[in-house]
């Protein structure tokens, strides 16, 4: 090679009559290329004149500093250009070829490889068969990167044999065959990754004589019949150098392959088990608690070599700290020594813990006191701790084989428990019926100091409650047990007392009230309490004769108000 020819390309720019020209990069040219000159303005000879739009055309051969640049070619929009200011451009010229060009030109039979006649000779007379690998390049072109997954399973049939699991590729590119073993978790063997590498399997070894194994061609590998693509099928045996292989699956690769190519369908394709059925293994019952420390302190000597501290629930110890739950309650069909017995069950909801104690009672012949040691306790009807959501009056509990009912609960808890209805789920928590505990109590309820609250909470069918806004304020309410009185005034009665700005009558007691001059006058029928309400501020009761002796009572108050009976 003595000469070159470099191709370049030329760019003009309009706008202020300068030229640049680039060099494009060739592979192994030998020589740098890229700018070969940079933008401005090239002048024409020695004179002050400069290239112009004029002097470029299709076969204008143009100098740039002692070189000479021929025109053989320009793009469309340039065409375009000349053909609107009337100039038509020449049809483009071929490129001269220089040795380095043929040297590496490109021939489509040679499959991008140009060869020396001389090289060719030499290879033909040293063996190299010429143009035997055609067909061979053009399905590894074709086919570089399928492979053909399919499952395998080789049962032994030796004495202390196994089945043994094997992933078997098939290589489209070359016809050749990878069988893989599955490496299983403790089954003492070495971890061998292939029990054969990527080779052509033959059909028959037996068959195939011992000159085959080696590198290159013969003539006798085309008497050796190969594994093929169309010699596998799920239910079918490969016979790998004397061991049988069953294929029991593919991947979902190979089951579109052969679907494809040689239209079978998925039914071809069954998912078969091979494996043995896993033997059951027994599970090992953690023994019955013993009754020392925790259920959880003591399983977890049963599970762990080294025993662990529990876990608590700190978020809900936190949480929660400090809020109690209180209720009364009483033995559920008692004896008649353990009828009046009273019980506070505490409780405490940052633990799930629970404590009973049992209130004095003078005259019971029971010591009160602490019935039960605060700790958790298992409700008999779930076989689980109790839980907020079991307490709640009206509910059972069994504890420590004594049967309880909750018949009461404090204001706190009373509260706490509507604000919270995501615990107490169970709608007998708002509407419990008290109904049997209070007609079963000898002790008038106004007498008992704990149990006197408040029933406008709980309406049942012995609590009638009457709110009058009309007639100055006034209402009557007759109940046959109790008796609670709204007045307009927003007064109210509870447990028999009547109040005045809204009088009541309530179990034989008479009230009339008079607007003659704001004085009331009560005639008492024999066997009733008469009251008179004065309008100078005095009440005054008086008495029929009822078989026993009423002293009267005057209190001071306002006009109109009543501040309490005495008897």
């Amino acid at each position: 090679e003595n000469w070159r020819i470099r191709k370049c390309v030329v760019y003009y720019y309009l706008e202020d009559d300068s030229i640049h020209i680039a060099e494009p990069k060739i592979e192994n040219s030998g020589i740098p290329q890229g700018v070969f000159v940079k933008r401005h303005r090239i002048p024409k000879n020695e004179s002050n004149e400069f290239l112009g739009v004029q002097d470029l055309h299709i076969g204008a051969e143009i100098p740039v500093y002692g070189r000479v640049v021929r025109l053989a070619d320009c793009d469309a929009f340039t065409r375009e250009f000349y053909c609107a200011n009337g100039v038509q451009l020449a049809d483009a010229e071929k490129y001269p070829l220089d040795p380095f060009t043929k040297k590496n030109t490109v021939h489509p039979h040679t499959f991008n490889k140009l060869m020396n006649p001389l090289k060719e000779y030499m290879e033909a007379t040293l063996g190299k068969p010429m143009h035997a690998g055609i067909p061979a390049t053009q399905q590894f072109l074709i086919n570089d990167g399928k492979v053909l997954r399919f499952y395998c399973v080789w049962d032994d049939d030796k004495m202390y044999g196994e089945k043994r699991p094997y992933v078997l590729h098939y290589f489209l590119a070359d016809d050749t065959v990878e069988l893989l073993e599955i490496q299983q978790p403790n089954s003492g063997r070495d971890p061998f990754p292939a029990l054969l590498k990527r080779q052509r399997l033959p059909k028959n070894f037996a068959e195939m004589p011992p000159e085959v194994n080696r590198i290159g061609i013969s003539e006798v590998d085309a008497k050796i019949r190969y594994y093929k693509d169309t010699d596998f099928r799920v239910g079918g045996l490969v016979d790998v150098y004397g061991r049988k292989l069953f294929i029991c699956g593919a991947d979902q690769f190979t089951e579109e392959y052969y679907t494809t190519r040689y239209g079978l369908s998925s039914e071809d394709f069954p998912r078969l088990r091979m494996d043995d059925p896993e033997p059951a293994v027994p599970q090992i019952q953690p023994p019955p608690y013993n009754g020392f420390g925790t259920e959880e302190d003591s399983l977890g000597s049963f599970l762990y070599l080294m025993p662990k501290v529990p876990k608590q629930d700190f978020k809900k110890f936190m949480e929660y700290d400090g809020i109690n739950l209180r209720f009364l309650a009483k033995f559920v069909n008692p004896p008649t020594v353990d009828k009046d017995r009273r019980f506070i069950v505490t409780f405490y909801l940052q633990n799930n813990t629970l404590g009973i104690f049992e209130k004095f009672e003078r005259n019971s012949g029971f010591v009160g006191g602490k019935f039960l040691e605060r700790g958790r306790v298992k409700n008999p009807a779930t076989q689980e701790y109790f839980k907020a959501a079991d307490f709640f009056v009206g509910s059972f509990l069994g504890i420590n084989k004594h049967q309880f009912e909750v018949v009461e609960c404090d204001d706190y808890t009373r509260k706490f428990i509507s604000s919270n209805p995501s615990i107490w789920r169970n709608p007998a928590v708002n509407q419990p019926n008290r109904e049997n505990y209070f007609a079963s109590e000898a002790v008038p309820l106004e007498q008992n100091s704990l149990l006197a609250q408040t029933a406008a909470g709980y309406p049942t069918n012995n609590y009638s409650t009457t709110t009058s806004a009309a007639n100055n304020g006034y209402a009557t309410t007759t109940s046959p047990v109790y008796s609670n009185t709204i007045s307009a005034n927003g007064f109210s009665n509870t447990n028999g007392f009547s109040n005045t700005n809204g009088f009541s009558n309530t179990n034989g007691f008479s009230n009339t009230i008079s607007a003659n001059n704001g004085y009331s006058s009560t005639i008492a029928a024999p066997g009733s309490l008469a009251n008179t309400i004065q309008a100078n501020g005095y009440a005054t009761t008086t008495s029929a004769p009822y078989g026993s002796s009423y002293v009267p009572t005057t209190r001071l108050g306002s006009a109109g108000k009543q501040i309490g009976y005495a008897s």
